[in-house]
Formats: structure tokens, C-alpha cells, sequence
């Protein structure tokens, strides 16, 4: 596992793009696990755009399955990364595509994943920021999205 050598993680460009990649992979390859295991256990992970928060990796291990049934052939393109000269955290930008498995409408959106890493190389802190209200129109005003 990739972790910082340094306080801030701007000083550290390199671990910030190999946690990237990891990150970007283990949600395209639709692995549970993979990301849950990049979580830690006192993980707060906030999806403000549906109003929800919730905590501990089983929470986004859950969330990813949920978004594999969903949307079957998601994925996410990296448009950019950014690290905090501050602290250990870092912005990720991405491009989703996914096709809605209940009505084979395609959804395309753009986002960013919030990161804040702890002193073990985990997330403590998850904020994913997207306009959900473009989703939902692009759905046809579903409800529900994964």
C-alpha cells in the first residue's frame, strides 16, 4: 500500500498519484473490497447531494455494490488530482459514465472525491460533491439511482 512520507499531501505528488490510480481502479474494476480496504474504520464517508452520511467501510463497500447492480458498466475517468498543502487530503476530479441497468438510460457526469488520509494511508474522511439534480435529469426523474 501507498502511503505519504510527508505531513502535507502536496509534498508527496508521487503517493498522491499512486493512491489516485488505486482508488480509480479498484471503483472501475468494481471491486467492493478493493476500495473498502482503502477506508479506515472510523471512515465518515458524506454524499451530500443525496443527503446521506454514513460511517465505517462496510458503508462504501455497500454503496459500491450498490452502484455495480445499478449501473453495470460504470466507470470513472480521472480528469485531475489535487493535494492540500495543509494536510494529508486530497481532490479528486472525475468523469462518470454508466449505463441505468432499471431503464437503459445513460447517465455522464463530472464530480469530485474529497480524501482525507490518516498517518496508516487510509481514508478517515469521504466527501463526494456531484450535482445530483443533472443526474436525475438525465435519468428522467428516477428516484432512485443505483
Amino acid at each position: 500500500m501507498t502511503t505519504f512520507q510527508a505531513d502535507v499531501a502536496a509534498a508527496d505528488p508521487a503517493a498522491v498519484r499512486a493512491f489516485s490510480d488505486r482508488w480509480a481502479k479498484a471503483w472501475n474494476d468494481h471491486d467492493a473490497d478493493a476500495v473498502a480496504a482503502m477506508c479506515a474504520d472510523d471512515l465518515v464517508y458524506d454524499e451530500p447531494a443525496v443527503g446521506r452520511t454514513v460511517h465505517g467501510p462496510d458503508s462504501i463497500r455497500e454503496f459500491v455494490t450498490r452502484m455495480a447492480r445499478g449501473y453495470p458498466d460504470y466507470s470513472f475517468t480521472l480528469m485531475g488530482l489535487y493535494a492540500e498543502v495543509t494536510r494529508r487530503a486530497v481532490l479528486v476530479a472525475w468523469r462518470f459514465t454508466g449505463t441505468f441497468a432499471k431503464t437503459g438510460r445513460r447517465v455522464e457526469f463530472h464530480g469530485d472525491d474529497r480524501l482525507e488520509l490518516g498517518d496508516d494511508g487510509l481514508i478517515h474522511a469521504y466527501r463526494c460533491l456531484y450535482d445530483n439534480k443533472f443526474v436525475l435529469s438525465q435519468l428522467g426523474g428516477a428516484a432512485e439511482q443505483g
